[in-house]
């Protein structure tokens, strides 16, 4: 969860330090993170598969498997994360036919480009995230992670404001820096795999060899991921679309909001990652009842950080938002908003946990199909009807999303209880 929470920490630093800047820039940055965000999330779930392959391989006891697992994904994920790169560049021109402003569309795409920049150190990164936390070794990912935050943190206050006489960048700066964090992250966690006592055990240090199905096994588990999460972030970020149709004032608070929204589902997301390593690594062994067990135990874990989470944001909402933002208005308009997030918050964690569940035990094409429903069906219909129809703009986006996610949770529970009762969770 920790390591989680610090990949979201450096978003939302760049989103209270841009907001304090300029609530123009931050509206700016809320449109480029609304693409960049689609995009990472479904290279991110491309990769999936190396999660699940590792911890089952892991499970089973053939430890060198998970190093030619991980070469194999790492030379995938620094080429798909080029690749995404070059299709971000045009990102202004996006923005335009999406119906944005002219001069919000063009800083939005100049932030988007520098986003981009670091999409293949991202993607490196999290692949060796997934290898680590598949042998359970999650906490070197946490203290890369940490280390980088705070060069964040120093390099937005000199891109951002333009210090040491270079040139105030706004929310081009904040995505720059982010973007040379993420490279440099990617390097260092790479370096301590490698520097693993039991590195050679593990197959880290092998000389490459063709996988051809080992790839073919990566992507029948990542692609329906990727759609999966594709259809769930585009139809949230699509919300950002409409909110940019309410005016900067409504997406400058809904990207505070998404943002809170985000940092709270880090947790799932944990959470969700333990549990689909637990559940890979007993459906490895073959022991159906630990596999029922640890998807039961992760759910009720998740739902409880969620809960605590929910509960300081109720308690604390005011010094929070404030943290954002020093503008009266989209502070007026983020407080009402904060009050609808916990129930939100609590469903959006309970489908997150119940999906990872799923794909421990292989189960991720039917899922993808149940995130269309959901989200598509239900969530994007009922925001246009609430925000619009019903006049209410901001308030109605966030009921829109604790719609879709009650819909996306009510749908996986019921398929993994089905999958359970028929002992249907296999290896990949």
């Amino acid at each position: 969860m920790l390591a989680r929470v610090g990949q979201l920490a450096l978003v939302t630093v760049d989103t209270v330090m841009t907001g304090r800047y300029a609530a123009q820039e931050l509206a700016a940055y809320a449109l480029a993170q609304a693409v960049f965000m689609t995009f990472m999330l479904v290279g991110m779930g491309l990769l999936t598969g190396t999660v699940v392959l590792v911890a089952q391989a892991h499970g089973a006891g053939r430890s060198q498997e998970c190093g030619t697992i991980w070469r194999t994904s790492l030379a995938d994920a620094l080429l798909l994360g080029a690749g995404i790169a070059l299709l971000l560049l045009p990102g202004e021109t996006l923005f335009r036919a999406l119906g944005q402003e002219p001069a919000l569309a063009e800083r939005g795409g100049v932030t988007l480009r520098m986003l981009a920049l670091g999409l293949p150190g991202l993607m490196a990164f999290q692949v060796t995230s997934f290898f680590l936390e598949g042998i359970r070794k999650p906490h070197l990912a946490l203290v890369v992670m940490a280390g980088g935050n705070l060069a964040n943190v120093a390099l937005n206050a000199i891109l951002i404001e333009g210090w040491f006489g270079l040139p105030a960048m706004g929310a081009a700066g904040a995505a720059l820096a982010s973007s040379i964090v993420r490279s440099a992250m990617a390097v260092a966690l790479a370096v301590l795999a490698l520097r693993l006592p039991n590195a050679r055990a593990y197959g880290l240090c092998g000389t490459p060899v063709p996988v051809p199905r080992l790839r073919r096994r990566l992507l029948a588990l990542g692609l329906p991921v990727a759609a999966a999460q594709g259809l769930e972030s585009t139809a949230f970020n699509l919300l950002i679309v409409m909110a940019g149709w309410l005016g900067a004032l409504a997406l400058a608070t809904f990207q505070i909001v998404l943002n809170l929204t985000a940092l709270a589902y880090m947790l799932t997301i944990g959470v969700a990652t333990a549990t689909s390593v637990r559940v890979g690594a007993a459906v490895g062994r073959r022991a159906l009842a630990e596999a029922a067990r640890a998807a039961w135990i992760g759910l009720s874990a998740g739902l409880a950080a969620t809960w605590a989470a929910g509960l300081v944001l109720l308690l604390a909402r005011e010094p929070i938002l404030t943290l954002y933002t020093p503008d009266p208005a989209v502070l007026a308009l983020a407080l009402s908003a904060v009050l609808l997030l916990p129930p939100a918050l609590l469903v959006d964690c309970a489908q997150g946990v119940l999906a990872a569940a799923l794909r421990g035990g292989s189960d991720v094409r039917i899922p993808s199909l149940l995130y269309l429903l959901a989200f598509w069906g239900v969530q994007l219909p009922a925001a246009r009807l609430l925000a619009f129809e019903a006049g209410l703009g901001v308030l109605g986006l966030v009921l829109a999303i604790l719609l879709g996610c009650a819909a996306a949770t009510l749908l996986l529970g019921a398929r993994l209880v089905l999958l359970l009762r028929a002992g249907r969770l296999v290896p990949a």
